[in-house]
């Protein structure tokens, strides 16, 4: 089956996520749609401060910041109506998340066996035994050596990539349908890498559980997504499946970003880079985000905002060059 046909697990439409502070309105995500369909992997890329994770936090209903508009709806739910009972539900058992970084996301007072039974306990009604039983199966789907000793021991004690491991094994400890997966893979080795990759492979086989893959790498892109998402500036700039943005990209945002990636065939003495930085969110109010930072900026680009293009069947970017 196609993904096109495929039922809309995650549909996000038009969210705005704002923070308030006493400098100012900050808006982090500015008018961000995407949707996910059962069982596929869907990258969502960008540089820092682009609003990659504030999305994904908003999705979560974890951000602290207000949502202004927009609406997202997960498995028939409108995730902004429900409760706070209600999402609490769906949390950790419909819909789960690995964060960015394990060690401040485990709790350092908990053995391991408590966090990863914490959900099964919550959503399956298990009771201590049976959620550490659970727990050690979970740890052997991850591939952690010696699991029944580790489920007694504390994050403090464990490896960076042993740490990462258990966090996709409490992630999946309900076999939820919809992964968020936050820079899953920063600050490990290769060799860990390629195996967390390769268990959440597995794990999509297995259980048709959608993925929203969060990252910077574009070698996990290529290797894992089915569809591409980029932002800048807290947009949407560019959608299309993974291929198409690799081979033929539209935007000038992911023309740079490819260019930036090393390339074995050809020897450079330097590695291209995008000039300029990403801008503060809410310092630009009018035009384009990226113009000026974009090499084929012109009058209206720093005037007036572009919207999403379709330039293809599948295929949209959000630049003045591709206006009819």
């Amino acid at each position: 089956m196609t993904n096109q046909l495929k039922n809309k697990l995650l549909e996000i439409k038009g969210l705005k996520t704002y923070f308030y502070s006493d400098e100012g309105v900050v808006p982090a995500v500015d008018g961000v749609d995407i949707t996910i369909r059962e069982g596929e992997t869907v990258g969502i890329v960008g540089e820092s401060g682009c609003g990659k994770s504030v999305t994904s936090l908003t999705t979560m209903r974890l951000t602290p910041g207000k949502v202004v508009e927009g609406s997202i709806h997960f498995d028939g739910k409108d995730i902004l109506a429900l409760t706070d009972d209600e999402m609490r539900s769906i949390r950790g058992n419909d819909m789960a998340m690995i964060f960015q970084e394990p060690m401040t996301s485990l709790n350092p007072v908990f053995t391991i066996g408590e966090q990863i039974g914490e959900a099964t306990r919550i959503h399956f009604g298990y009771n201590k035994p049976k959620a550490k039983s659970h727990a050690v199966e979970m740890l052997k789907l991850v591939g952690i050596p010696r699991p029944e000793h580790i489920v007694d021991e504390y994050p403090h004690q464990l490896s960076g990539g042993m740490r990462q491991r258990v966090m996709i094994a409490m992630a999946m400890a309900c076999e939820p349908k919809l992964l968020i997966a936050d820079e899953p893979t920063t600050a490990l080795d290769v060799t860990i890498q390629a195996q967390i990759l390769d268990l959440m492979r597995k794990l999509r086989a297995e259980k048709n559980t959608a993925i929203m893959l969060i990252t910077h790498d574009l070698g996990v892109v290529a290797e894992m997504c089915d569809r591409v998402i980029v932002m800048y500036g807290g947009k949407v700039v560019e959608e299309s499946d993974v291929v198409t943005i690799f081979t033929n990209p539209k935007h000038p945002y992911t023309q740079g970003l490819m260019k930036s990636i090393p390339s074995l065939e050809v020897e450079e003495r330097r590695l291209y880079s995008i000039k300029g930085n990403v801008p503060i969110p809410g310092s630009l109010r009018d035009g384009c985000t990226f113009a000026p930072r974009c090499e084929f900026a012109m009058e209206n680009c720093r005037k007036d905002a572009p919207q999403l293009m379709e330039i293809e069947p599948g295929h949209v970017s959000r630049c003045w060059l591709h206006t009819p």
